[in-house]
């Protein structure tokens, strides 16, 4: 009897997890493609990233996966230090790193930020960048995503209002309307010797429908908490 009752506990969790699945699947995932090339690079090293945002709500709480993910050539090497990204003003507050989402190197999430030169800067500065240090050009390299290699944060956007698919889709919408880049990737170490760096943008997104991993769903089910940060989001005019 009492083992029958844990087999069906056990089966109520996985359950539990499938209702997810369900209920997040059906949100693209978009990808922003950080490329080099003539107006989106300032070295045009060859180095390449690659950001993915994928959406999930839990307990009225909307949250956003983003993996950054260093796509340079490995017979290059790269080390990708930094990125920064454009977001709409869905938002009720800043978003903040989740409980438990902090990325192993990108520790820092700063707000309207800076690029230089000016071409590569987004309109009043990057909404969001992510780096290990707060210091978007500087940050040392051990421990960042190399060629090759990629790394998670995920973001709590508090209670939006919004279907995982309605974010994902007023993302997409408003990437497609903006004049300007989107994102921004910063590389050190690049090359052989591991001398060079380079920062580039992008300005295309896709989108693809995608079922999340069992282990992001897993968080989302057991872990829920978010860091409060006072303060509204931006009261910034967006182009």
């Amino acid at each position: 009897m009492i083992r029958a009752r844990i087999l069906c506990g056990c089966l109520a969790a996985f359950g539990l997890l499938a209702v997810a699945v369900e209920k997040v699947g059906g949100a693209p995932i978009l990808t922003i493609d950080l490329l080099p090339g003539a107006g989106l690079s300032t070295e045009n090293t060859g180095a390449s990233g690659r950001l993915t945002l994928a959406f999930y709500r839990h307990k009225e709480i909307d949250f956003l996966s983003l993996t950054i993910e260093n796509t340079t050539p490995i017979s290059l090497g790269s080390k990708l230090t930094a990125v920064g990204i454009e977001m709409p003003t869905l938002f009720p507050s800043r978003p903040v790193f989740a409980a438990d989402g902090v990325g192993t190197y990108f520790k820092y999430m700063e707000y309207n930020v800076s690029v230089p030169p000016g071409w590569l800067n987004a309109p009043g500065g990057y909404d969001l960048a992510l780096t290990s240090d707060r210091n978007f050009l500087g940050g040392g390299v051990h421990g960042a995503p190399g060629a090759g290699e990629s790394h998670k944060v995920t973001l709590a956007l508090g209670n939006t209002g919004y279907t995982p698919e309605e974010l994902s889709s007023a993302f997409l919408s408003y990437y497609e309307d903006l004049d300007g880049p989107i994102g921004i990737a910063r590389f050190q170490s690049v090359g052989s010797r591991g001398r060079d760096s380079d920062r580039v943008i992008s300005t295309r997104v896709i989108a693809e429908e995608v079922i999340p991993e069992p282990a992001t769903l897993m968080f989302l089910i057991v872990g829920g908490a978010v860091l409060a940060v006072p303060g509204r989001w931006g009261n910034r005019v967006r182009r």
